[in-house]
């Protein structure tokens, strides 16, 4: 009983190296990206209790952390941040709960229990993956309205607009202008105990809703940035004028396809701007992501449809950290399965895929997608890395049109 009760164990986070870490972002946000925080709605409400924050850019956890100072919060995080040493190193030190993700991961369940238990705070991102174009990328099934009534503790939502805006998935740099973080409970441990799970889960998705392309439409913040368009054909497969994919390339502020020219340019409100008079082109991310997913979806509604891509395979062999080169091989997606054929440890293999048992790809742009099984986390770098967002679109797009029951019910 006692290796049981110690394996749910979670630290409360170092002091010093928490309160001194979150305390210097949170002045060093304040003043470089103008990041202004409302918690007024928390007054009075103190641990334990669950944060749930919306995931929209690389800086979340930064800025969750010191928006909720002087808290300090136990964070879920995916185990794949342990696989690396000293990443395993600081979230340790700061009592990260590790979660097997696309598993009935138990034990990360029992170590968020625990520190409700000893009256802390728990946090974690229920989008589960990075904003592709400013809105949310993904999000955890309505099973986490089964996880806040087993807490059974008031739930806090922490929101922030201009993220994406600010470190998109797919830019290595920053761009200054404005975060905006907003604060506020949302389930009281009453509503907890009324609410079916279906409730639950609607207001949760409700209070995380956001979308930073409409936000700036609103509000049209002036951002500092330089070559802040480089990486965008990470994101931006397809060209609105020709219809080419994976020809659009970046260059400064500046998007243009290889095929016929086409050019658009981003202004300081990271919104596109023509280069001549005859350019077909979308102001911002979101409306074009939106084209492509809309040609993607008839793409989809074929019987016959298929993309391959040649590709190397990476997995974690144990007692090992990071991932490890396999071999290469093709890798091919249909409405009925992911199929990678190829080479591991000397054998030619055919790994296959379900898509009903698939709910999302992470993606890491310009680096990688993975796809896991049965908690194997596979990892498929593409030899033309710019295909793999269509990959990640055409899952999500597969699943919620024929596979939603399933994965909503897995």
């Amino acid at each position: 009983m006692t290796a049981v009760k110690d394996n749910i164990k979670v630290k409360k986070p170092n002091a010093l190296l928490y309160y001194g870490a979150a305390s210097f972002f949170k002045l060093y946000y304040r003043l470089v990206y103008h990041h202004k925080v409302d918690k007024s709605a928390m007054a009075g409400i103190k641990p334990p209790y669950l944060v749930v924050a919306n995931h929209s850019c690389w800086l979340d956890y930064i800025i969750s952390s010191s928006s909720m100072l002087p808290v300090r919060m136990n964070f879920v995080g995916a185990y794949n941040f342990f696989r690396d040493r000293l990443l395993k190193f600081l979230f340790t030190q700061v009592g990260v709960i590790p979660r097997h993700q696309y598993t009935s991961d138990i034990v990360s369940i029992r170590q968020m229990k625990y520190c409700i238990d000893k009256g802390r705070a728990v946090a974690l991102f229920p989008n589960g993956c990075l904003s592709n174009e400013g809105r949310p990328g993904g999000f955890a099934g309505p099973q986490i309205a089964k996880l806040i009534k087993f807490l059974n503790v008031p739930v806090i939502a922490l929101k922030t607009d201009g993220g994406y805006l600010t470190r998109p998935r797919w830019s290595s740099k920053a761009r200054y202008g404005r975060l905006e973080t907003t604060i506020k409970p949302i389930l009281t441990v009453d509503e907890i105990k009324d609410l079916s799970n279906k409730e639950i889960y609607q207001r949760i998705l409700g209070a995380l809703d956001f979308d930073d392309y409409k936000w700036q439409r609103e509000k049209m913040i002036s951002y500092r940035g330089k070559n802040v368009a480089e990486g965008v054909e990470y994101v931006l497969y397809k060209c609105p004028k020709c219809q080419s994919e994976f020809t659009l390339r970046s260059k400064g502020n500046q998007v243009y396809c290889l095929a016929c020219g086409n050019s658009v340019h981003m202004n300081k409100y990271l919104f596109f701007e023509p280069e001549s008079d005859d350019t077909v082109y979308f102001d911002g991310i979101d409306r074009w992501y939106d084209f492509q997913k809309e040609c993607l979806d008839k793409e989809i509604e074929s019987l016959e449809f298929m993309l391959t891509a040649k590709t190397e395979l990476k997995f974690a062999e144990p007692d090992k950290y990071g991932y490890q080169h396999q071999d290469n091989g093709t890798i091919k997606i249909t409405r009925d399965d992911i199929t990678y054929t190829g080479i591991v440890k000397g054998k030619e293999v055919e790994l296959v895929f379900p898509m009903k048992n698939i709910s999302m790809v992470p993606y890491a742009a310009n680096e990688y997608i993975e796809v896991a099984d049965k908690g194997q986390i596979n990892r498929f770098v593409f030899e033309d890395r710019r295909q793999m967002m269509k990959w990640v679109m055409a899952v999500r797009q597969i699943r919620d049109k024929y596979y939603e029951e399933v994965t909503k019910n897995g």
